[in-house]
């Protein structure tokens, strides 16, 4: 089966990659950006998804694979080092601090294709955002609060707003991926953990502290700072009854 070549990314199912992602807001860092603030916040994304091992299926062995002999144990070792490579790599071109990590696995009947990343967006007002063209254009993506208040989510390669440090890194990494043919897939498609905003699942989690100066409002929901507790979650993008992923309603940030 390809996917054994293919790795960390190389099943989206319709537009959606199999994963989620939670983008943490602090009641501070909420308060700053109220103020016109650009400010960091911490993002980690978690990409899994299960391949069924069909016994005595041929098709569990990639063309390159089943040509030499390997048998599905060695084909998920091969797979997972290539994996595990090419997530180093991404780490190692984002150069900011952020951890990628991937590998593939046998888990009970199935063939496990993993992938985590830990990194940092950007988090303003559009005014605030298009002022900073500056840290926008070394940013892996940012969290907008539109001008009627909404959370919007700009990452990816195919975003309208200057990415050109993640555009940078698709491009390198499809460079690696035309030079080297057994690890084509694994090169060319891990990139798409820092699609973000096509995760199956995307959620904000607030933190309170205890203060006030907003309330966020999330369907028929309206909570003010002072009743957050610990934390707020909230849906940007979940899965529906059939597994697919789908916007949720709008996110709202008020004034308090």
């Amino acid at each position: 089966m390809k996917q054994m070549i293919i790795g960390v990314l190389g099943v989206v199912l319709a537009g959606c990659i199999p994963g989620e992602a939670t983008i943490k807001l602090s009641a501070e860092n909420v308060r700053r950006v109220l103020k016109g603030e650009v400010v960091e916040v911490p993002v980690h994304g978690k990409v899994e998804m299960c391949v069924p091992i069909a016994p005595g299926d041929d098709e569990m062995k990639c063309p390159e694979c089943q040509g030499r002999g390997i048998d599905l144990t060695n084909a998920v070792m091969i797979a997972d080092r290539r994996a595990c490579a090419a997530t180093r790599v991404l780490a190692l071109l984002l150069a900011d601090g952020s951890c990628v990590t991937g590998g593939v696995k046998i888990v009970g009947t199935n063939v496990v294709h993993w992938a985590t990343l830990d990194t940092k967006f950007l988090f303003g007002t559009e005014a605030a955002i298009c002022a900073a063209s500056n840290k926008v254009e070394l940013c892996n993506g940012v969290v907008l609060l539109n001008d009627k208040g909404e959370f919007v989510l700009k990452c990816g390669r195919h975003e309208d707003l200057p990415l050109p440090k993640v555009n940078r890194i698709y491009d390198a990494l499809e460079a690696v991926a035309d030079g080297c043919k057994s690890c084509k897939d694994v090169y060319g498609e891990v990139g798409m953990i820092l699609d973000i905003g096509s995760y199956e699942t995307v959620s904000l989690v607030f933190e309170g502290d205890g203060q006030g100066g907003f309330f966020i409002e999330t369907g028929d929901k309206r909570v003010a700072a002072k009743q957050i507790g610990k934390e707020l979650r909230c849906d940007l993008r979940h899965k529906d009854s059939n597994g697919w992923g789908k916007a949720a309603k709008p996110i709202k940030l008020r004034k308090d």
